[in-house]
């Protein structure tokens, strides 16, 4: 498969072509598809941050079979490709990206619970099959309740909270290996994870998952769900646009902690801003844009280093022309 390194090349190689490549490719896919396909589309409205210039091609498919029947000119064109959930711990910067962008919010979101097996489609919410375990009286998924974003995203990621993590409870996962359209099925075990870290290609597009689950009281599921509920509203802020957590936590200790202790809250660059409630969250005051975000962090980074000896590292993905920065 190819490389993070390799696709970047490719993207810079294709900054060149995109006035014409990008409508033959726009056309193509319009004319194999049924799904949504947009020019010089925002990224903002499609990230929680609120930040981002234009993908050259924005594509939501109406259903997974769209991306098959795309994915030949999608090959053939030679740009980069950006799978993109709900955006919830995505920052684009503000040149956006030379590429297209697959995203699964609108067809791919089909959940199923038979027994002790649940199923969802890559651009389900995560928060919704949470609920839908719940409801049938499953549990192993209650952490999700207060994660927004997709499903694929959370798998992609390793999301947790609480306690729990995605793949603890991941079975299988199906995909597409864009670079050579194979369809791709992966066991738990054929995946490498880590707290918020799995060691899946950047190739492969996620879109289905699998996972096992056990049989308890739904009443008492709920119970759960509902105090990490009211944790995450007292304790995070809610109300601001943002990512979620800015940061990794350090083993042993959590990075908001050490943002705190280094004097951290309040501190702001332009619109971007450490949230006061919670130090390890940046909110977009309004207008924000991504370069402030990340000169923030970069301050952030700089005053934990000098106070604690501890080096943060970036929990969100930062998107620029070419591709993901910081995989």
């Amino acid at each position: 498969m190819r490389t993070l390194e390799s696709i970047n090349t490719r993207g810079k190689a294709a900054l060149k072509r995109v006035p014409f490549k990008r409508d033959l490719l726009a056309q193509e896919i319009q004319n194999a598809s049924r799904g949504d396909l947009r020019l010089d589309e925002p990224m903002g409205p499609h990230t929680t941050f609120g930040t981002g210039g234009p993908a050259d091609l924005f594509f939501a498919p109406e259903s997974l079979e769209d991306i098959s029947k795309a994915l030949p000119y999608i090959r053939d064109s030679g740009l980069p490709v950006l799978p993109l959930g709900g955006g919830t711990n995505t920052l684009v910067r503000e040149a956006g990206f030379r590429g297209l962008v697959i995203c699964l919010t609108e067809g791919a979101t089909r959940i199923e619970i038979v027994g002790d097996r649940g199923f969802a489609q890559a651009g389900a919410s995560l928060q919704v099959f949470s609920r839908r375990c719940q409801r049938a009286g499953r549990t192993g998924m209650e952490f999700g309740c207060g994660i927004p974003g997709s499903v694929g995203g959370a798998v992609r990621g390793n999301a947790g909270a609480w306690g729990g993590e995605t793949l603890d409870k991941v079975s299988q996962l199906n995909g597409i290996d864009l670079s050579s359209g194979d369809v791709v099925t992966l066991q738990k075990n054929d995946v490498s994870f880590a707290y918020r870290h799995t060691d899946l290609s950047p190739d492969l597009l996620i879109t289905e998952v699998y996972f096992d689950l056990a049989e308890e009281d739904p009443g008492v599921i709920q119970g759960r769900m509902d105090e990490m509920l009211s944790q995450r509203k007292a304790t995070q802020p809610l109300w601001q646009r943002n990512a979620g957590c800015l940061f990794k936590n350090p083993t042993g200790t959590s990075a908001g902690l050490l943002i705190d202790q280094a004097g951290c809250k309040g501190l702001s660059v332009g619109a971007a801003q450490v949230s006061e409630l919670h130090a390890n969250f940046v909110v977009n005051l309004g207008g924000g844009l991504a370069e402030d975000v990340l000169s923030l962090a970069d301050q952030v980074r700089a005053r934990v280093r000098e106070e604690s000896g501890a080096e943060l590292e970036l929990e969100i993905r930062v998107v620029g022309e070419a591709g993901i920065e910081n995989c």
